[in-house]
């Protein structure tokens, strides 16, 4: 089986030097490791951007499976997995979800492989800087920004399968204030 379309994320906000404030942890701790308030914030409005109350028009936005990426010795973040922690919850409360926490940020060949034996939609969080190179994991992949710039958290990046390999789209989020609709350039 291969997905009819893989959605990627970057993680959400994350303590940085601009005044961002600390990591705080599920416990209301400090902890660089983790979200800060503004990343908690958004991980919570994307349960509902990816699994929107009846009635609403984003079916095609909702996963059937879930990527974060996981901690371990290279990479001790929480950050990936505390982003779609409120979305796997609230999926979990109605239907069946595959979530996959288990490669850490730079085994990109398997999770790709694990990615593409997936049916339907899947959705990935994980590190910026290596979303590109996911991407190119892809037989037939479509052409995506080279980089993805530190300061957005703000982007979905859609990949639709095709009978020539894959389109690629970006979709804005629009969730909290400074959220900006203009897509990653190359």
């Amino acid at each position: 089986m291969t997905p009819d379309r893989i959605m990627i994320i970057r993680h959400a906000e994350k303590p940085v030097g601009d005044g961002a404030g600390p990591g705080i942890d599920t416990n209301g701790a400090v902890d660089s490791e983790s979200l800060t308030v503004r990343g908690w914030q958004r991980a919570g409005a994307l349960a509902r951007f990816f699994c929107p109350n009846a009635g609403g028009s984003s079916v095609q936005r909702k996963p059937d499976a879930v990527f974060a990426t996981g901690s371990g010795p290279s990479s001790t973040s929480k950050r990936s997995m505390q982003t779609v922690a409120p979305l796997v919850a609230l999926l979990r409360e109605t239907s069946f979800v595959h979530y996959v926490d288990s490669y850490l940020k730079d085994e990109r060949e398997a999770l790709m492989k694990e990615v593409l034996a997936q049916p339907g939609v899947v959705l990935i969080a994980w590190e910026h800087k290596v979303l590109p190179s996911l991407v190119g994991c892809l037989s037939k992949a479509p052409a995506v920004p080279a980089r993805w710039p530190d300061d957005r958290y703000d982007m979905v990046w859609v990949l639709d399968r095709t009978p020539a390999g894959w389109s690629f789209a970006q979709l804005p989020q629009l969730l909290l204030a400074g959220d900006s609709a203009i897509p990653i350039s190359a």
